[in-house]
């Protein structure tokens, strides 16, 4: 089997850490150059070698070298974040301890170096990834799994533009990927323990069968999502994490940067809807959100009055036609969303986290989603995993699809994936909905969820 270009070991090695370097001295060289071009000098930069030969390890450490974990853009962001945090710790330690011999100390050259590095290995690891056309899809896999998830993971590339999975019958030097699911260990302990011994002696990476599924299509798979020990495992002990409590600061701090900098935006758009439209600026919805709290959702009115007296769950087409034309640009480019910083502000909402539902959509949803008010444990954002990788929902299928979306985001709380979020935000607010992919994710027969009985149109018909 001849090996892709993505696995030959100069490439998954040393082109990285020498790009590194040259990445760490050029961000050096322009610091210098912007604030004091006198120490242009080889001598000075000579005095970095060091402490950038022990940033490349910290690289190392954040697992910035390995592909398979940097192709996730949520771990590269991360991997990146507690590299910058450990590069700034080791140089502000270095030049304190050195400073006597290397006559510098370079605090705000520092600061500049790490962040202007980190930004450009950002746009370098992804320059990797598509040079060597690195893809999980690519790896030849050897899944330890019953034939359910099997028929699952087919049935999902089925639904792919960019091929199928290279499945190996059993283990053996061309295995790239060992895939596990933890009940088929259980029962096949033996079998699994020989694979488990194998790939550890050939240095061949090991992940749990939800934890692949996850990496690949950024959702939580069917099989787990209706799972209560896998929510009590994954989703609940996020509500109580040291990052969920020192999140409100941040929220409430770039809220209220937000309004004021926003604040010509909003004067124009609510100038426009009444004379344009007529009618009263803003509109409010009650929405549920953390916990299960109701609250007061504001957005700029794109609709004409009384549009959602006939509930959700519309069609695209009926939904257009109760749109207004300055609606339809403003929901466009989502500045419909801006007077969320409201919310933000007074602690309904978060920047970033799932979506509130209106009340009716969660009266019909919590009776078709499979544990939906999960997602009630942490508060709802402006945006979210869902919405940048998924579409407005139109139907309770939908939701259950986007519901995946959501669960993956409670699971991997964490500021790597808020920041990633909020990236990804900006690119999603130029794609239509119409440009996102909505083919759902096939459930194998022996995992298909039987859906309750539900008359919609009486539930949401209610007062």
């Amino acid at each position: 089997m001849v090996r892709p270009l993505s696995k030959l070991w100069f490439v998954r090695t040393l082109v990285p850490v020498f790009g590194d370097l040259a990445i760490l001295f050029g961000s050096l060289g322009l610091s210098f150059y912007l604030r004091e071009p006198l120490l242009l000098r080889a001598h000075v930069f000579l005095g970095f070698a060091p402490l950038f030969a022990l940033w490349c390890g910290t690289f190392y450490v954040s697992g910035l070298y390995n592909l398979r974990q940097v192709r996730d853009f949520v771990a590269l962001i991360g991997g990146l974040l507690a590299s910058g945090i450990l590069c700034w710790v080791l140089g502000t330690t270095y030049f304190y301890l050195f400073s006597p011999y290397l006559e510098l100390t370079p605090k705000t050259h520092l600061a500049l170096t790490v962040a202007l590095s980190h930004l450009l290995m950002l746009a370098w690891r992804r320059t990797i990834l598509l040079a060597t056309d690195f893809s999980l899809l690519k790896l030849r896999l050897l899944v330890l799994a019953g034939e359910p998830h099997l028929e699952h993971l087919r049935q999902t590339m089925g639904t792919r533009h960019d091929g199928s999975l290279d499945l190996a019958e059993r283990f053996g030097p061309d295995v790239d990927l060992v895939v596990a699911d933890g009940e088929w260990i259980e029962a096949h302990w033996d079998e699994a323990r020989r694979v488990f011994s194998a790939a550890v002696a050939r240095h061949t990476a090991v992940v749990s069968l939800d934890s692949f599924y996850e990496s690949l299509f950024g959702k939580v798979s069917p099989a787990f999502a209706s799972d209560p020990a896998w929510a009590l495992e994954h989703v609940l002990p996020r509500a109580d994490s040291l990052y969920f409590r020192g999140k409100r600061l941040f929220d409430a701090c770039a809220a209220a940067a937000g309004l004021v900098v926003l604040s010509p935006v909003f004067v124009l758009a609510a100038l426009g809807i009444c004379c344009i439209d007529g009618m009263s600026p803003l509109y409010g919805q009650a929405r549920i959100g953390y916990l299960g709290r109701s609250f007061m959702l504001w957005k700029f009115r794109t609709m004409r009055p009384g549009a959602d007296a006939d509930g959700p769950f519309r069609a695209d087409r009926e939904s257009a036609a109760r749109v207004t034309p300055l609606g339809a640009f403003l929901r466009r480019f989502r500045f419909d969303e801006f007077p969320q910083l409201w919310n933000v502000l007074r602690g309904d909402m978060s920047l970033v986290g799932p979506r509130p539902e209106w009340i009716k959509e969660v009266e019909v949803l919590e009776k078709v989603v499979p544990h939906y008010h999960l997602r009630h444990l942490v508060p709802p954002g402006i945006t979210g995993w869902a919405q940048v990788y998924y579409r407005a929902t139109n139907d309770p299928q939908e939701s259950i699809e986007k519901h995946h979306y959501d669960l993956y985001y409670l699971k991997n709380f964490s500021p790597a994936l808020d920041l990633t979020i909020l990236l990804k935000t900006i690119k999603r607010i130029f794609v239509r909905d119409a440009g996102v992919s909505s083919v759902h994710t096939p459930f194998p027969r022996s995992m298909r969820m039987t859906p309750l009985p539900v008359d919609i149109s009486s539930i949401i018909s209610r007062n």
